[in-house]
C-alpha cells in the first residue's frame, strides 16, 4: 500500500513537471496547443501564429511563442483583432481598467473605477506643405498638372510630390491653399489665369478661381492664390492645376529657385490641411 502511494506522488510530481502539447507532440510552453497541427519540430512565425501558449509565468501567447505581457496576440498572422462585447455590470463593479463596447454609440469605453468613459483614439491629421523650387512652365491655355514638388511635410503620407496627388486618408472636411506666381513677362488683352483643384478620382473639377488682365501687352509678374475647403470621401484624390492665355500664344514658366535667399524663391505653394 505503501508503494502505491509512493508511485502516485511520484507519477503526480512527474505530471506538474511536464509540458502539456495539444495537437503537438513538441509543446513549448506549459500547455501549448497547436490549432491547425501544422508545427514542425522548429515552428516559425507562420506556424505558430495559429497556437496557444501559456508560459511557466502564467502569460497568455495567441500565436506568440514568448508573451510578454499577460495576454499577448501580436502574432505573424493579420486576424489579430480583439472582439469586445456589452455588459450591464457598472463600471465599479467592472473595476477600474476593464474594456467593454458600448452599442448604443458604437465606441469602446474603459472603467476608471467610477464611471465608463470613452476611449479616443485620434488619427493623425494630413497636414501637406509643398512649394515649388525645380524649372516648370504652364502651356497656353492647357489644363496643366502642378508636379514636381519639393515636400517639406507630410504628416500622414497622402501626398505625392512627383504627380502633385493628394490622397484622401479618411472622409472628411479638406482646406487646399495653393499660391502662384509666374516670371515677368509680357501680358496679353483680355487674358487670364485660372487656378483650380481636379479630382482624378472622380473626374471633376471640385473648384476654379480667375485672375483676369484687361490691359494689355504690357510686362507684368503675373500671380495670385487659390484656396478651397472641401469635403472629400475616403481615397479621393486631389491635384492642382494651372491655366494661362497670358503669353497670348506660348507657355510661361513659374517663377522659381531652389535657393531660399533668391528673390524668385518662396512663390509657389501648396498647402493642404485636414479639420
Amino acid at each position: 500500500m505503501k508503494k502505491s502511494l509512493l508511485s502516485l506522488a511520484v507519477l503526480a510530481s512527474a505530471h506538474i513537471a511536464a509540458q502539456i502539447g495539444i495537437s503537438t507532440s513538441n509543446p513549448l510552453g506549459t500547455l501549448h496547443i497547436d490549432g491547425a497541427k501544422d508545427n514542425t519540430a522548429s515552428p516559425g512565425p507562420a506556424q505558430l501564429s495559429n497556437d496557444v501558449i501559456i508560459t511557466n509565468t502564467g502569460f497568455i501567447g495567441a500565436g506568440v511563442l514568448n508573451p510578454i505581457v499577460k495576454l499577448d496576440m501580436r502574432s505573424a498572422g493579420f486576424q489579430n483583432a480583439i472582439g469586445l462585447g456589452s455588459t450591464t455590470m457598472t463600471a465599479s463593479a467592472a473595476g477600474a481598467g476593464a474594456v467593454r463596447y458600448e452599442p448604443t454609440q458604437s465606441r469602446i469605453q474603459v472603467s476608471d473605477g467610477n464611471v465608463w468613459e470613452a476611449a479616443l483614439v485620434l488619427p493623425t491629421k494630413a497636414v501637406v506643405v509643398a512649394r515649388m523650387t525645380s524649372a516648370f512652365s504652364v502651356n497656353y491655355n492647357t489644363d496643366v498638372n502642378i508636379t514636381g514638388w519639393d515636400e517639406v511635410r507630410d504628416l500622414s503620407n497622402s501626398f505625392e510630390p512627383a504627380t502633385g496627388i493628394f490622397t484622401a486618408p479618411r472622409a472628411g472636411v479638406y482646406t487646399f491653399l495653393m499660391t502662384y506666381n509666374f516670371v515677368s513677362g509680357s501680358v496679353a488683352n483680355s487674358s487670364e489665369v485660372t487656378s483650380q483643384f481636379y479630382s482624378p478620382s472622380t473626374s471633376a473639377i471640385l473648384a476654379r478661381s480667375y485672375k483676369t488682365f484687361a490691359r494689355g501687352n504690357e510686362e507684368a509678374q503675373v500671380g495670385g492664390s487659390a484656396v478651397i475647403t472641401v469635403n472629400l470621401a475616403a481615397g479621393q484624390t486631389v491635384r492642382p492645376q494651372l491655366n494661362q492665355n497670358i503669353t497670348g500664344s506660348g507657355a510661361r514658366a513659374l517663377r522659381v529657385n531652389a535657393d531660399w535667399t533668391h528673390p524668385d524663391a518662396g512663390f509657389n505653394n501648396l498647402t493642404i490641411i485636414e479639420h
